[in-house]
């Protein structure tokens, strides 16, 4: 079951959103703790791709590797998030409509070790206070409403 979710209708086409979306060295762009991602591994975006991704988190930087869990082009992805014991599992679905295209994602924070267990209530609050708002981030992003963050 999902920790947190959110739902965004962006008017451009599923292909360009898509695309945007799949890409993690675009997520600083919207994603406002993301300070860099840089690819890992050499072959196009797909499954088995890999990122390193630092964030900026109450003043202190935080490394996380992404790897691409699922993929399949212009309908959804799923990559996971991995960085001390904490992992973040982001699914993202896509849908062509008449306005353009209907992005749903979804968040889900799994802990490693008994002291991430006892904290995963305050780490669930944490990763949703800082990636909640991205889906709607990116669509202002790519609708021209915002150069980025």
């Amino acid at each position: 079951m999902a920790d947190f979710n959110a739902s965004v209708i962006i008017c451009e086409p599923i292909d360009e959103v898509f695309a945007y979306f799949a890409d993690m060295t675009n997520a600083p762009e919207y994603m406002s703790k993301v300070a860099s991602t840089e690819k890992q591994t050499d072959e196009p975006i797909g499954v088995g791709t890999k990122y390193k991704e630092i964030r900026n988190v109450r003043g202190n930087k935080v490394y996380a590797e992404i790897e691409y869990l699922t993929y399949e082009k212009n309908v959804g992805f799923m990559r996971r998030s991995s960085s001390n014991g904490l992992i973040v599992d982001y699914a993202y679905r896509f849908s062509e409509i008449p306005e353009g295209t209907q992005v749903e994602f979804e968040g889900t924070v799994h802990v490693k070790g008994l002291k991430m267990l006892l904290m995963r209530k305050f780490l669930v609050k944490m990763v949703k206070s800082e990636d909640n708002d991205h889906v709607q981030n990116a669509k202002e992003v790519l609708e021209g409403r915002i150069e980025n963050l």
